[in-house]
């Protein structure tokens, strides 16, 4: 899980629009009245199309990409469509969190709240720092083993082979090209990236190639960027 920026509330949600479909949910409970693309573009534009909570990357054409209703809707029916109690989630984070009360029993809203913050890492599983990120691994079931932690460790598991294979590149402008794909993939936008960066950074071969490409300057704004990016999103081991 990373921080994320929310947009700003789309045009179509005016004052008026949001009563209409509150009250159209309100008259029948069945309707999905924030299915609206106008509604779910924006929010997936904001995860970089990737669940808000365990990140894996969402099928935007079926029901694998769901709009999640932060403060569940059948405790809270009037934010339906309130803007600020919308994410995009995966069907298997929807579903564990189903009508969890997050106003009283609060879990990490990643739109608000900083998960490195409560959550860390060891052996591609997430460990609780606080009484809150204890409950959001629990109540997620952030360490599915099938569904999250093999997936994570296969990705992370190339980022370690793939800084093996550019610090042995002589290359050095080669070197430059792979180490800014690879800093790219364990990004914002790319799959699981609060473990893919925690990958790297903490090996030790990214931190030499870094040092090789600075002392010979190849170290670059776009290099240092990305470098920031992934440390600011990775997790801290446990």
């Amino acid at each position: 899980m990373i921080p994320l920026q929310q947009l700003p509330k789309p045009d179509y949600l005016t004052d008026k629009k949001v009563q209409e479909l509150t009250n159209k949910y309100q008259l029948d409970t069945k309707k999905a009245v924030w299915n609206k693309a106008e509604i779910k573009e924006p929010l997936l534009k904001s995860s970089n199309k990737k669940c808000a909570y365990c990140e894996c990357i969402l099928q935007e054409t079926d029901s694998y990409s769901q709009i999640e209703h932060f403060h569940p809707k059948s405790l809270y029916p009037l934010e339906v469509v309130v803007w600020e109690n919308l994410l995009p989630a995966c069907v298997r984070c929807n579903t564990h969190k189903g009508n969890h009360d997050t106003v009283n029993i609060p879990i990490i809203n990643p739109y608000n709240d900083l998960p490195k913050e409560h959550l860390s890492t060891q052996g591609l599983r997430l460990y609780p720092k606080t009484e809150m990120g204890k409950i959001t691994i629990k109540r997620l079931n952030l360490n599915d083993n099938d569904r999250l932690c093999i997936p994570r460790f296969k990705l992370c598991n190339e980022v370690h082979e793939k800084l093996g294979y550019i610090k042995d590149t002589t290359d050095l402008l080669d070197q430059r090209n792979r180490l800014h794909s690879l800093l790219t993939a364990c990004s914002k936008s790319g799959e699981f990236s609060a473990f893919c960066s925690h990958a790297l950074h903490s090996n030790i071969d990214y931190t030499n190639i870094k040092n090789l490409l600075s002392e010979n300057e190849y170290w670059d704004d776009e290099l240092a960027k990305l470098d920031e990016e992934t440390k600011s999103i990775a997790l801290e081991s446990r």
